[in-house]
């Protein structure tokens, strides 16, 4: 009977994980910027899969590449440079958000479907829209929520909507051109918790992301 109902759990999750998707919508994300009059200027691609940073998919994510992703949501396996990366079709460096450093932020989140989990946002200083960022660089700036609450965004319901997220940018941290990241780390799949049971939000959960390039003086 538990094998059963875990199977069962497991196709729904996997039904629920293909219907769900998000964009990064303020600043607009590198694969987004293009649906925003202001950008038409730039000419960028259009990506008409713009809430489609998930890694390639659960099963890419965590058969196929052993759980990892690339830093804008491509699977990680994709030959580099990776789309969404410097370099690639809509990694251009193109600037869609100016902003002080120590500034509280406003951030827009696009679901078109929620996941439930968190989001976390990070910053890294690249400075060059032509190398790509790393997650390393990355992890050096994890976002602080403006209320004081900690780095993660929880998402309590299965409601679409636009979320508006307070961050706070760190003292000090400036750049002509810095790589903004969202990341969603969902919580709406089964999995074997820490203290052995088995539960929704445990496990291996499907990831989401995306990236912007903006500047900090």
């Amino acid at each position: 009977m538990h094998k059963l109902t875990a199977s069962v759990a497991t196709l729904l999750a996997f039904i629920v994980l293909a219907n769900g998707h998000g964009r990064l919508w303020t600043p607009p994300g590198r694969g987004t910027l293009w649906r925003f009059p202001q950008f038409q200027k730039y000419n960028p691609e259009p990506d008409y899969n713009d809430v489609e940073g998930f890694c390639g998919g659960f099963f890419v994510q965590y058969d196929k590449n052993g759980g990892q992703c690339g830093i804008c949501g491509d699977p990680y396996d994709e030959a580099q440079p990776r789309r969404h990366e410097a370099g690639g079709l809509y990694g251009r460096g193109i600037i869609t958000g100016s902003y002080q450093a120590g500034q509280v932020i406003n951030v827009q989140i696009d679901l078109t479907a929620s996941h439930l989990g968190y989001f976390e946002f990070r910053l890294c200083p690249q400075n060059n829209p032509l190398v790509p960022a790393t997650q390393e660089c990355l992890d050096q700036n994890v976002l602080e929520l403006a209320d004081g609450s900690g780095t993660r965004y929880p998402i309590p319901t299965f409601d679409a909507e636009l979320h508006t997220i307070s961050l706070k940018l760190p003292e000090g941290v400036t750049c002509r051109q810095c790589v903004l990241q969202w990341h969603y780390n969902t919580g709406n799949s089964h999995g074997t918790c820490t203290d052995g049971d088995y539960r929704l939000g445990c496990g291996n959960q499907e990831v989401f992301r995306a990236c912007a390039d903006i500047e900090i003086s």
